[in-house]
């Protein structure tokens, strides 16, 4: 499917109507691309937006919404049908949404849209999106499964793996979500008709695997993005921890590049806009920053293909931290200034390189919980005050919290899972030794699995924020700056 022909969608399926290009606009933009797609690319753009629009909704409820879209387009896109079969269908459609028992996705936040009427209704329906869950990787049936899937019925199997895939990367641009499903598709209908399946399958997941790597570094990246408040801070920590003799006025500039390009380009259906910015990663990083001349692995990414860079620094590991002087805490005065977000930023950098066992989802918690103190104190009538009785509780609070995860998830990277556990288990057996074996469990699976989940860069960063809590308090009484 050609690139181009993805932008379509994102007015289209969704019935937005603005007062100031009108309804017949609308349908003309929706029945060029019906017209110029055919009925099944335009139901398969459409599963891709909704699967990653709402990605709680089962496939049912996405097909059954997207079914009543392509008979609106096939039956009001026809020659001589009446003017206002499309507005009358789209009104449908929204009455439908509505219906306690609607057979279409159930959105959070669709009571407030069905107490609005006609158009508001259906801009605000529109207009709502949920946050993508952090699902497992698709896993894929074995090579005979899928040709007999993929025999009994292509076009179902073809349109639940498009849903399965576009709900695991409900950020990234829907090209790139169709653009992988048409390789995928191709590779099955070819290598299901080979006498030699097993070998033309292997072939092609070799030829995919650069793909594949893209898109789910594009995905890990876009999903930070939503997610993340302050992600140039938490990406310029990554080149930080990567190299931890560069300094903040290095490392910043590349991050805010890539973290703009993110938030310009991820929600674009259009994935060319997501491909310019890493093409244009490789001046910002390997030609105008002096980084690849102070780590080798870096300088050899940067002699890579366009494309190739980012996926290739990507894959570098941290590095131990160099002797580093004690960081320069700064003072209130700049914390509450207007640039503050630069003192704040670089505050969190130097914290984040000296711990190179802690990703940007553990992190993200002092980030949060220091960005949080200093907004409460410099809107208080006495900002200095503020600030001078509750820094020395929160530095203390950000030392014990990056020193439990720092133990935590350096000892989870050296063991093997088992000896964790069992390590873990005599850890809080003689913490606690009042607790019961259930309440002993307990902590332990919670601890394995904030371990097994968020020690990692690419952590999922919704359930990371859940389970961090599973570290403990990080102070005394009862007001935890932190956790």
């Amino acid at each position: 499917m050609k690139i181009v022909q993805i932008i379509l969608f994102t007015a289209a399926v969704t019935f937005v109507h603005s007062r100031s290009r009108g309804k017949d606009y609308e349908k003309e933009k929706i029945c060029q691309h019906y017209s110029m797609l055919g009925r099944e690319k335009f139901k398969a753009s459409g599963i891709v937006i909704y699967s990653q629009k709402f990605s709680t909704s089962t496939f049912q409820q996405v097909n059954a919404v997207l079914d009543a879209v392509v008979n609106l387009a096939a039956r009001c896109c026809a020659e001589g049908a009446d003017p206002s079969c499309y507005d009358d269908g789209a009104t449908a459609m929204s009455e439908v949404s509505c219906m306690e028992d609607s057979p279409f996705p159930k959105h959070p936040g669709i009571t407030k849209c069905c107490e609005e009427q006609s158009l508001e209704r259906k801009l605000c329906l529109a207009n709502l999106r949920v946050l993508s869950e952090e699902f497992p990787s698709l896993e894929e049936p074995t090579d005979d499964e899928v040709c007999k899937q993929f025999t009994a019925d292509p076009k179902g199997y073809m349109e639940r793996y498009l849903y399965e895939l576009a709900r695991r990367h409900g950020s990234v641009p829907a090209g790139l979500v169709l653009n992988a499903t048409d390789s995928y598709s191709r590779m099955v209908a070819s290598c299901c008709s080979s006498s030699q399946s097993k070998v033309c399958f292997l072939k092609e997941r070799l030829q995919q695997k650069n793909s594949k790597l893209f898109l789910r570094l594009a995905s890990h990246l876009c999903h930070n993005q939503v997610h993340f408040k302050s992600l140039s801070t938490g990406l310029a920590v990554s080149f930080g921890q990567m190299i931890p003799s560069a300094s903040f006025e290095e490392v910043f500039p590349i991050a805010e590049y890539l973290q703009q390009g993110l938030a310009k380009c991820c929600f674009n259906p259009n994935p060319e806009c997501l491909v310019k910015e890493f093409i244009g990663l490789k001046t910002v990083l390997c030609t105008n920053s002096t980084l690849p001349a102070k780590y080798d692995k870096l300088e050899k990414c940067c002699t890579k293909p366009c494309l190739d860079v980012l996926p290739c620094v990507d894959s570098l590991d941290a590095q131990p931290p160099i002797q580093l002087s004690e960081i320069q805490e700064p003072v209130n005065e700049d914390l509450c200034k207007d640039a503050s977000s630069v003192t704040i930023n670089k505050y969190f950098f130097e914290i984040g390189k000296r711990h190179q066992h802690l990703p940007i989802p553990i992190l993200a918690t002092i980030f949060g919980g220091f960005n949080k103190m200093v907004n409460s104190c410099c809107s208080a009538e006495d900002s200095n005050t503020c600030l001078n009785a509750k820094r020395p509780l929160m530095k203390k609070e950000i030392g014990t919290f990056t020193s439990k995860a720092n133990e935590i998830c350096e000892n989870y990277r050296k063991l093997d899972f088992t000896v964790y556990k069992e390590r873990t288990l005599t850890h809080f057996q003689e913490k606690l030794p009042g607790a019961t074996k259930e309440e002993i469990n307990k902590k332990v699976e919670e601890q394995a699995e904030f371990a097994s989940t968020c020690c990692f860069p690419k952590g999922p960063p919704l359930r990371c924020q859940k389970l961090v809590n599973t570290i403990g308090h990080t102070c005394d009484g009862d007001t935890c700056l932190l956790i």
